[in-house]
């Protein structure tokens, strides 16, 4: 019997660590602009000796979670709100936060990438994939994450990973890290897939999807048409909705249908509930076996982490078929 174990350190008016902790839920998703934790305290937690949390908004957290005491580090961010009510509820955001206090640099453009506009309100540690002209553009936005909030309006998200310890900045229209054909994770029934429950498989020549295409024109000048637009696919399918930049029709419309053929692709869609042993994030790539049979590789769209009386747990929400 594996024994659940936790570390919770909060830099506060003085650094406090907690080694116990009755729960803790993470979000993780490349849909969101911030991955959130929750953190449940005992009952009957003092604080040097003292009742009540002498936590702050603002204060840094840093959640690490595991089995005997082997800790992988889950979340690294700041406390947005302190439950007054016991036990006590910490909710935290991760590195968005920051951004969503600081001041933008009020900047206008004639012809901006994605690239630019990021560094010069001084932001360094980032990756942009599938860099896009964005043409005119004025930063009208009063915070950071306000800013990168306009942006996902236009098709660009953006949202943060950890590595190597340090925050990392991703921003794009579609994510492809590209892979080594190695998956970062193999989930298989009999071993590590708790549940394949909400999982479902799908064929693609049996799909129904219609993809709506959008292609800003950084370029367009006063009355002329400043996006293109068209649709492609099953007038009664699920609806997809594309972003790009700077393509004319044609050029649209064959990045379109490129995509359309991606979409349609035989496999699986849905989530899968593995254990905690090794920690997923978004843009991880993880293959899937069921009963012995290969069901390809995914990457991860999102992940729920959940930490508690019932075990240690991850619903991993599959994206893009990566892998045969």
């Amino acid at each position: 019997m594996y024994r659940l174990t936790a570390r919770v350190e909060i830099d506060s008016e003085r650094k406090w660590i907690i080694d116990k902790i009755t729960a803790c839920e993470i979000e993780r998703s490349t849909d969101d602009l911030t991955d959130t934790c929750k953190i449940t305290l005992p009952k009957r937690m003092l604080w040097d000796a003292k009742e009540g949390a002498p936590l702050r908004r603002g204060d840094k957290v840093r959640v690490s979670l595991g089995y005997d005491d082997a800790l992988q580090l889950a979340f690294v961010g700041y406390i947005r709100e302190v439950g007054f009510k016991t036990p006590v509820v910490i909710e935290c955001e991760d590195e968005m936060y920051r951004l969503k206090q600081q001041a933008t640099v009020k900047r206008a453009y004639r012809n901006a990438s994605i690239s630019q506009i990021l560094s010069d309100q001084g932001l360094s540690n980032f990756k942009v994939l599938g860099e896009q002209t964005l043409g005119a553009y004025r930063v009208n936005a009063d915070t950071v994450a306000s800013l990168l909030g306009a942006l996902k309006e236009q098709g660009v998200r953006s949202f943060f990973r950890y590595e190597s310890g340090q925050p990392v900045l991703y921003a794009g229209v579609i994510f492809e890290r590209g892979s080594s054909g190695k998956p970062d994770q193999v989930i298989r029934s009999g071993i590590n897939l708790i549940s394949d429950a909400s999982l479902k498989e799908q064929h693609g020549d049996t799909m129904r999807i219609k993809v709506k295409a959008i292609s800003f024109l950084p370029s367009a000048k006063r009355g002329q048409k400043k996006k293109i637009k068209l649709e492609l696919g099953d007038s009664d399918g699920e609806l997809r909705t594309l972003h790009t930049y700077g393509k004319n029709e044609r050029e649209l419309r064959a990045w379109a249908e490129q995509e359309l053929r991606r979409i349609k692709r035989d496999g699986l869609t849905g989530s899968v509930t593995t254990f905690g042993g090794r920690l997923l994030d978004k843009l991880d790539t993880v293959g899937v076996v069921i009963d012995g049979v290969r069901k390809g590789g995914y990457q991860v769209k999102k992940v729920t982490i959940k930490y508690g009386t019932d075990g240690f747990r991850q619903e991993v929400t599959l994206g893009f078929r990566v892998a045969e």
